[in-house]
């Protein structure tokens, strides 16, 4: 299970947002009145863009938008940034391994750059009259808190918010190390390291001639083992982890291996495995996601992979442009031109049909169809289809709708 690694890489970023964001509050009574309503579910999907993180807020039975607003790095600064993570083997295998490394919560580790902002650097915005002048109210602090939670989880949005992807930011680190020898990898607090940080290091030191091993004789060692004493794991679980790194040796030598797995799609690939559902409290748990988060995350996992899983979660940032060109194409391609298509942040949604594509981070549109409709949410389900054509994603949506009535 990855996902209780993943927090502890986060935790020094949410620690600093935590902090700064507290600050930028300046003592004001919405920021424990924002925390009540962000436990109370009132914070609905995080949206980053450059410059700004926003979402809408229900309180009161009236629903705001409001902003938190962030200045993005310059590219001297991420480059600067870049440098510095180039130099420090853990950051590197962070990134190589697509995790953000704990370092950049710390200005100390990027000559003075960190991604989290100062306290003076964070400003706040709503639709709400507090908001409109420019002061932090009970619907931005919330927004604050939900910030909180999802930082522990993944800093992607944090570092959209700073004009950046992860995925960006990592090219940028690769780049500065390409056939080097980034170091030594330090071990944790208990001595150990991870398996994927040091094959992504392996990866990009020097070539060198491989053994000359006869692996035809070779019989795997989990058709024979018992279950070791607890804690260690069953002998069931190490043949399917044997099992998954012969799949992935075989897709690397016949050139079709897809991008690796970050740890929370990686978490919901183990989940929507034959036996996976039976750790699903263990990964709420390490992930801070609900379980009925994770259930519709698994689907989205076999509909679409790792990006569909990403695509449940939230949709993927792209141009308004680029939402605006799939809605035009969504209209053009309907035979009735019934409802209004509603655009959002990487999300198009035809609310009478019920349907409803994102954006997914492999450039894909995903279909989703209306599950539960409420007087506050709507609950939307992954469903097959997913599509380089925003049109056609469209239609598997209406073709899994029409097969799946909403539930109220």
């Amino acid at each position: 299970m990855t996902g209780s690694g993943n927090t502890r890489n986060m935790a020094p970023l949410v620690a600093a947002w935590k902090q700064a964001f507290h600050l930028a509050t300046n003592g004001s009574g919405s920021y424990g009145k924002g925390l009540n309503l962000h436990r109370n579910g009132a914070v609905a999907q995080i949206h980053a863009q450059p410059g700004r993180l926003a979402a809408a807020v229900t309180a009161k039975k009236a629903t705001h938008q409001a902003a938190l607003l962030l200045p993005e790095l310059t590219k001297t600064q991420w480059d600067t940034l870049a440098g510095r993570l180039a130099d420090n083997p853990q950051a590197v295998a962070d990134l190589l391994a697509n995790r953000v490394p704990a370092a950049i919560a710390d200005p100390g580790h990027a000559r003075g750059i960190a991604i989290v902002p100062g306290a003076e650097e964070i400003t706040f915005s709503c639709s709400c009259p507090t908001g409109h002048a420019g002061r932090v109210c009970d619907h931005s602090a919330a927004l604050g808190h939900a910030v909180t939670d999802r930082l522990a989880v993944t800093a992607s949005i944090l570092l959209g918010a700073r004009g950046m992807s992860a995925r960006t930011l990592a090219v940028l680190v690769r780049d500065l190390v390409a056939d080097t020898d980034p170091g030594t990898l330090p071990a944790d607090a208990d001595g150990t390291v991870r398996a994927d940080q040091l094959y992504s290091l392996a990866a990009h030191r020097p070539p060198h001639s491989p053994p000359d091993l006869d692996l035809d004789p070779i019989v795997p060692v989990t058709t024979t083992l018992h279950d070791p004493p607890i804690p260690g794991p069953r002998a069931q679980d190490l043949a399917w982890m044997t099992q998954d790194a012969a799949n992935r040796a075989r897709a690397l030598l016949s050139a079709t291996w897809a991008p690796p797995h970050d740890d929370l799609a990686d978490t919901v690939r183990i989940l929507a495995s034959p036996h996976g559902v039976d750790r699903l409290p263990t990964a709420a748990d390490a992930t801070g996601l609900t379980e009925t988060t994770l259930r519709a995350m698994m689907i989205g996992y076999r509909h679409g992979g790792p990006a569909g899983a990403h695509a449940t979660l939230a949709a993927a940032p792209v141009s308004p442009s680029t939402v605006e060109q799939a809605a035009e194409a969504i209209r053009a391609s309907r035979a009735v031109a019934l409802g209004v298509i509603d655009i959002d942040e990487g999300t198009v949604t035809d609310s009478t049909a019920g349907v409803q594509i994102r954006s997914g981070p492999d450039g894909r549109w995903f279909p989703f169809t209306l599950y539960r409709a409420g007087l506050r949410t709507e609950e939307w389900r992954p469903a097959p289809g997913a599509s380089d054509d925003p049109a056609e994603a469209y239609r598997a949506a209406r073709r899994a709708r029409a097969a799946r009535p909403a539930r109220r």
